[in-house]
């Protein structure tokens, strides 16, 4: 394997607690971090369900309130709600439970709590040609635990958080190696509530950010073991968790895909799936997923050719059998992820989830000063994201 630069695993997640019932150990972890009193943040699914009263039996008397009005793509409006109720509560930790809004939704808390200030002025900046330029926050943050219920967020073991203005549509990113919580409780009894197609859609964003990260320009041989085995995991339970909700050994495997692409995609990248993703993610409101499923197969087209062998490797993790080309292994592999996403509940196409043609060549030019594309393993240009863009469409 080439290696771009030499190997910088810096980046690792905070205590993982993982096992069926592991929720019931919720007041113990939180002490473990130095919570007393925390704040539980959740969306209206997690608290008409049985799940918020697993937490709050979980936390016992380290429960401060609860916010129940966590909404998708974790709207800024809304973070100033729960800013406003973590104070009001004298919590002096934070317990987020449900998907990558909710634990979005933490993280935004905290940079709030530290920077005493506008989220903007913290956000990444990135111009094409040039570097990340990620302002760090002023002082450290508040005790965070997250406890994940659907199959592929990930923000639960990484520094990287996102925001959406709904008034500009964008979605502000961030990231600060203090963002990543203090610890996950993965727990596969809390992901059986999630349904059908947002455990599809969930699911493919783990599935994208795994392949994404073995053609990323900064891949090395650990990122890629993770990403490999992800890949593998997802393959196999995905579709199980999807048709039978309440399979634990599936929505296990599940949690554990996500766990590993999150931890080898954050120290190696990925590109133009999620580059695109959060310009369409930030126009449409739309689950991250969703766009990443459609574009994951033809971006693989274009960018495994890249990796070389590694393609074989892929296409094993994805059930097939390597063949003597690893070119049309990797041929193989875009199929297979064709073929998968197409048997999953999940819009196929650009145009089914409501993005007009005339709008693919500003989508285009606003992907290029996404941060992601920084990753990518050879040069694309505005020309080519429309290209891609277009076969989707």
């Amino acid at each position: 394997m080439t290696m771009k630069a030499p190997i910088d695993f810096g980046d690792w997640p905070g205590r993982i607690v993982f096992g069926r019932g592991a929720v019931t150990q919720l007041g113990a972890v939180l002490g473990r971090v130095g919570g007393s009193r925390a704040l539980v943040m959740c969306g209206s699914t997690v608290a008409r369900t049985d799940m918020l009263g697993k937490v709050k039996a979980g936390l016992g008397d380290r429960i401060a309130a609860v916010f129940a009005e966590v909404k998708a793509h974790t709207p800024v409006e809304m973070v100033e709600r729960g800013l406003a109720m973590f104070r009001d509560s004298g919590a002096d930790s934070l317990v987020t439970v449900g998907g990558g809004s909710a634990i979005d939704a933490g993280k935004a808390i905290q940079i709030r709590l530290a920077t005493g200030g506008d989220l903007k002025p913290y956000a990444i900046r990135y111009a094409p040609g040039g570097s990340m330029e990620k302002p760090p926050l002023p002082k450290r943050t508040v005790p965070h635990v997250a406890v994940p219920t659907t199959a592929g967020s990930a923000s639960d073991v990484m520094p990287t958080a996102a925001s959406r203005d709904p008034q500009s549509r964008v979605k502000l990113l961030f990231w600060d190696d203090d963002l990543t919580p203090s610890a996950t409780v993965l727990d596969p009894e809390m992901a059986v509530y999630t349904p059908a197609a947002l455990t599809a859609a969930t699911g493919m964003t783990a599935m994208a950010r795994a392949i994404e990260t073995l053609y990323s320009a900064y891949r090395h041989p650990i990122s890629t073991g993770l990403a490999l085995h992800a890949a593998r995991l997802q393959w196999e339970a995905l579709p199980r968790s999807v048709a039978m909700p309440h399979d634990l050994d599936a929505r296990a495997a599940c949690q554990m895909a996500c766990t590993m692409s999150g931890m080898a995609a954050i120290n190696a990248m990925v590109s133009v799936v999620h580059a695109i993703g959060h310009i369409v993610g930030g126009r449409y409101a739309l689950q991250h997923g969703i766009s990443h499923s459609i574009l994951l197969a033809p971006g693989m087209r274009r960018l495994l050719p890249t990796i070389g062998g590694d393609q074989s490797l892929l296409l094993e993790a994805l059930g097939g059998t390597r063949t003597s080309s690893p070119e049309r292994d990797g041929t193989e592999c875009a199929d297979r992820i064709a073929a998968f996403v197409g048997g999953l509940p999940l819009p196929q196409r650009l145009r089914d989830i409501g993005v007009t043609e005339g709008e693919l060549g500003e989508i285009a030019h606003l992907t290029m000063f996404d941060y992601m594309m920084a990753n990518l393993p050879r040069p694309m240009a505005e020309t080519e994201v429309l290209a891609l863009l277009r076969s989707v469409w």
